[in-house]
């Protein structure tokens, strides 16, 4: 009986250690700047300060409205995509869940 309470711990805290290992949800953020589309036309970008760029991955909110609109974004990182073009030195990537329109122009 003692060793199966023994065994039982261990696989508790085996599992909560695995558990805590799991990465964070990402949590959303805002960002704002100019919508255009991606170069290719498939997709969409938002440029921040007529520097950086972030494109989004998928979006939830109905973007084509807004290009060539200065607007407000809200979503999450998509981890995965920056892995894979390596890391956010190389492009941030978003997926959007809300837009806001700041205003009909960029300026």
């Amino acid at each position: 009986m003692r060793t199966f309470i023994v065994v039982a711990g261990l696989m508790v805290a085996w599992g909560l250690g695995i558990e805590a290992q799991q990465p964070e949800a990402e949590k959303p953020h805002n960002m704002t700047g100019c919508l255009q589309k991606t170069p290719d036309g498939k997709s969409f970008m938002l440029t921040v300060n007529d520097k950086k760029t972030v494109q989004f991955t998928r979006a939830s909110a109905d973007l084509a409205p807004h290009v060539g609109h200065q607007i407000q974004i809200t979503g999450t990182t998509d981890t995965e995509r920056e892995k894979k073009e390596g890391g956010q030195k190389n492009g941030h990537y978003m997926e959007v869940t809300g837009v806001k329109m700041i205003a009909a122009k960029c300026s």
